[in-house]
């Protein structure tokens, strides 16, 4: 009898003893497990952002069709129209970016250049439409160069300001990528010329975030 009493006073030490040791175990756990909880909650609210929301990059190239109409009065093909940008978008409808607009073409301007070459740098808002529709537009710093050479930017001929105005519709590649098409209107204005184009770019988007 005392020997089964004995047996089983070891064994609810035992037990005791599995259960503290256990308790200990599951404490020392906490701490981690809750970091660990955060860390998941935290991954999964920015891996499932609103679309269009986060830094994202974009590269915009197409053909055009460019025309001077104030002092060379004249016009032809663009080679390529750029619409490069860098920015922000910050809810399901608006985006703030910097970007680089501009276009190429070949023009003979007298026997020194055979080439214009337009660049801007500023400040654009995008504004998302329904049907995967964004109209964006641009206020910049506009330069016009000359080149006699397609791979030169060529020399600063003047200086003014420059505006880009787009529509574009875009396609879901990735969660993080998509394409789109769409018009694109730059204007240059300088102290004597004044340059339109008129374009259709194809652009990518890459976004840091993953879409909806």
């Amino acid at each position: 009898m005392k020997a089964t009493e004995n047996f089983s006073t070891q064994h609810l030490v035992s037990k005791q003893r599995l259960i503290v040791k256990a308790y200990k175990g599951l404490t020392e756990l906490a701490l981690p497990c809750k970091l660990t909880f955060l860390v998941s909650i935290f991954l999964f609210l920015t891996t499932n952002i609103k679309a269009q929301n986060g830094p994202f990059l974009r590269l915009s190239l197409g053909p055009g069709f460019l025309t001077e109409f104030s002092t060379i009065n004249g016009s032809g093909f663009t080679y390529t129209a750029k619409n490069h940008a860098i920015g922000w978008g910050f809810n399901d409808k608006y985006a703030v970016y910097y970007s680089e607009f501009g276009a190429f073409t070949r023009k003979d301007i007298g026997e020194e250049y055979r080439f214009i070459n337009l660049d801007a740098y500023g400040l654009g808002l995008s504004y998302n439409l329904e049907n995967n529709i964004s109209f964006h537009a641009s206020g910049a710093y506009g330069t016009v160069h000359f080149s006699d050479s397609w791979n030169k930017q060529g020399n600063l001929i003047e200086d003014g300001y420059a505006i880009a105005l787009g529509l574009d519709k875009k396609w879901g590649l990735t969660k993080r990528i998509d394409l789109g098409v769409g018009p694109l209107i730059s204007y240059f204005k300088t102290e004597n010329y004044t340059f339109t184009n008129f374009s259709v770019n194809f652009w990518l988007d890459i976004f840091l975030f993953k879409q909806q």
